[in-house]
């Protein structure tokens, strides 16, 4: 048993007066991995919404500058049924004249380089004369120019309501 001291309350009374406080105690603060832990919870959200704000800008940026261009003999479109694949080249040409259609490029897909390796083939020829023959692809309409393909690969076989007819 411990023996009872009265004036014990006294003397720890008397020593804590004795020593100096030179401040409040200090405060726990977090660790720096708590903080850093912090900081990943609240940037990942924003991280995650910068990202989907990036799609989504750059998806509309694209439709505004990647566009369809619906072909001229679509439905609704100026040259609607009028079976542009079945005439020649310079008869298609004398046509889209006849209707007003003066700026028209003709697109002419040639013979590949090398028939063994379709990565080689000849670029197509860009020019504003038709050519002589070939299967005519009706195109569309981009920036005011008719765009107008004419098909001269061996093996092709025509498109549309003249599709497998000997090439003109």
């Amino acid at each position: 048993m411990i023996p009872e001291d009265p004036d014990l309350d006294t003397r720890i009374a008397a020593l804590e007066a004795r020593v100096p406080l030179a401040a409040a105690p200090p405060v726990p603060t977090r660790t720096r991995g708590s903080r850093r832990s912090t900081i990943a919870f609240v940037a990942a959200p924003i991280l995650v919404l910068a990202i989907a704000a990036t799609a989504i800008a750059g998806a509309a940026a694209a439709g505004l500058i990647a566009f369809g261009a619906p072909g001229v003999e679509n439905p609704g479109q100026p040259l609607e049924g009028a079976n542009l694949e079945c005439m020649t080249p310079p008869q298609a040409a004398a046509y889209l004249s006849a209707r007003g259609f003066t700026n028209v490029v003709w697109q002419v897909e040639t013979t590949a380089k090398d028939l063994s390796d379709p990565a080689a083939a000849a670029p197509p020829i860009m020019t504003t004369t038709p050519p002589e023959h070939g299967y005519v692809v009706p195109g569309s309409i981009v920036d005011g120019e008719l765009l107008m393909v004419v098909d001269q690969r061996p093996g092709a076989t025509g498109t549309g309501a003249c599709a497998d007819m000997p090439m003109p």
